[in-house]
């Protein structure tokens, strides 16, 4: 003997079971048919261990919704020849016994949370027990496998094991409405939510609402990263706790983003350490060093970041599993959790059990578990999104609705949804292309014309970008004008001034 405790498994124990209630319950209902309305938000057939009694329930279920009496007469045809029907019971004797069962109807309710009870158990006995076996299994799955399956499976099991909440009385959800708005009036910032850190959308929007999933959709290089990280840095700026995971780029060089934002430098100037704001040596063609100043300043926005309480995870490829877990022990801490921004959705894996579906079933999957995330944790999750390839091939490129290509049910499941678009990026790719397409019978005057207004129109269009809200559950949509600084891929409001701070530690001003 080493001295090590022996293993325990499964086999040592009984999965967890309440066949007495089952029986009882099953002869309340039969016996009296208003004992279902005390048990119908309560269970589903699934619940129920033996699969006749969850079969039965069924029947009932459809019989009593349809306005029809579920008793021994009009059940026991439907399960004369049932496979489910042990081989030495008829239907008769199995409902002769549910009705022996019968203890009262008053007690349905708690029979009712007993089964319930019991399936949660059951489901979460049969989860560690084949964890336990696999443990057990060295090499057969790597660590972080057997973890984000525990994870995963965890979280569907507790996601389906939330008592039934009580329903509301509409006079009180008025009161209660009218509560929060007057805390909202008292908070001065007239905001029913956390701010976004920008001032345009926080008047569209009331801020980001808890509970909610909000999608901000864009194509590649209109700097959703960029407006993302922005949200999350301006938002912790106002005294929010937020977790920012990003599946692209490392914590490094995000945080290259937010220093150069707060030196006023090219983004490139903070990865070379060299000088974009001036021309390189012409005989070298060596771009300088930056400067002592410009080191100071980049310093200065160390020193401004390191009290935010803004928390960057990076790991590539996670669940929605792994990220909850992160989620939750933010939120258990002193620090709290106000906010989680997603770059991007479409970068978190599926678990383990759907990745032989498709795209579609996959991101389905993440939605639904994001949305979930955001009510357990009751504070909102920014989901940041990749568009197809449509919107580049319309006259008109600004994203719609539709572009949500292979996105499962983000629109859906998504309580607002935002596009992102910048024109600039277009005009100024046509004018780089020098390809102008002439039409036929274009004159030589009309066509100058036309090339002179492209011209002036990506001028016009240089550092500005537009959020256009497609779907809104709380207010209107439509759409707001930012600033985009393209040295520094920052985002600012259109008032405010592109020497100022990239982030100011106050409340955001109305």
């Amino acid at each position: 003997m080493n001295g090590s405790a022996p293993l325990f498994g499964s086999a040592m124990r009984e999965r967890p079971t309440n066949v007495p209630a089952e029986q009882a319950l099953l002869g309340a209902i039969l016996t009296n048919n208003k004992a279902f309305g005390r048990v119908e938000e309560i269970l589903q057939p699934e619940h129920f261990y033996v699969p006749l009694h969850g079969a039965i329930f069924a029947a009932m279920r459809t019989l009593i919704w349809a306005g029809n009496v579920a008793d021994p007469i009009t059940l026991r045809p439907r399960f004369e020849n049932d496979p489910l029907l042990p081989i030495d019971m008829t239907a008769a004797k199995v409902f002769a016994t549910l009705l022996g069962s019968m203890v009262g109807i008053t007690n349905a309710a708690d029979y009712a949370l007993a089964i319930r009870s019991a399936w949660f158990r059951r489901n979460l006995f049969d989860v560690c027990a084949e964890t336990a076996d696999l443990c057990c299994m060295p090499g057969e799955r790597p660590d972080s496998a057997l973890m984000e399956m525990l994870e995963s499976r965890i979280t569907r099991i507790a996601s389906g094991s939330v008592e039934i909440q009580p329903t509301v009385q509409i006079g009180d959800a008025i009161g209660q409405a009218i509560l929060n708005a007057r805390a909202a009036a008292e908070r001065g910032d007239g905001l029913a939510g956390i701010t976004w850190g920008y001032r345009a959308l926080d008047r569209m929007t009331g801020g980001l609402h808890a509970g909610d999933l909000t999608l901000l959709g864009a194509r590649p290089a209109m700097g959703k990263t960029a407006l993302g990280l922005g949200i999350a840095v301006r938002s912790a700026a106002a005294g929010n706790s937020v977790l920012f995971w990003s599946g692209e780029m490392r914590a490094a060089q995000l945080g290259a983003r937010a220093g150069a934002a707060w030196a006023g430098l090219s983004t490139l100037s903070v990865f070379t350490g060299r000088r974009y704001d001036i021309p390189p040596h012409a005989d070298t063609t060596q771009r300088e060093p930056l400067a002592e100043y410009q080191w100071r300043e980049l310093e200065e926005g160390e020193h401004a970041a390191a009290s935010l309480p803004l928390r960057i995870d990076h790991r590539s490829g996670i669940t929605v599993a792994e990220l909850r877990t992160q989620a939750r022990a933010m939120k258990r801490s002193k620090q709290g959790l106000n906010l989680i921004v997603v770059d991007y959705v479409g970068l978190l894996s599926a678990s383990t059990d759907s990745r032989s579906f498709n795209l579609t079933h996959k991101m389905t999957e993440i939605s639904k578990d994001l949305k979930n995330l955001a009510g357990e944790l009751e504070i909102p999750v920014l989901a940041l999104a990749q568009l197809s390839r449509e919107s580049a091939k319309r006259e008109d490129k600004r994203p719609e609705l539709t572009d949500l290509r292979d996105s499962g049910s983000l629109e859906q499941d998504a309580a607002t949804v935002l596009f992102l678009h910048r024109d600039h990026y277009y005009l100024n790719k046509q004018l780089g292309d020098g390809n102008i397409p002439r039409n036929d019978r274009e004159t030589d005057e009309a066509y100058s014309a036309r090339c002179a207004s492209l011209i002036q129109r990506t001028r016009d269009s240089r550092g500005k970008a537009s959020v256009f809200i497609a779907k809104n559950r709380h207010g209107a949509t439509g759409g707001c004008a930012l600033q985009f600084q393209d040295e520094t891929t920052w985002f600012r409001d259109v008032d405010e001034s592109e020497n100022g701070p990239a982030w100011t530690i106050t409340a955001p001003e109305f």
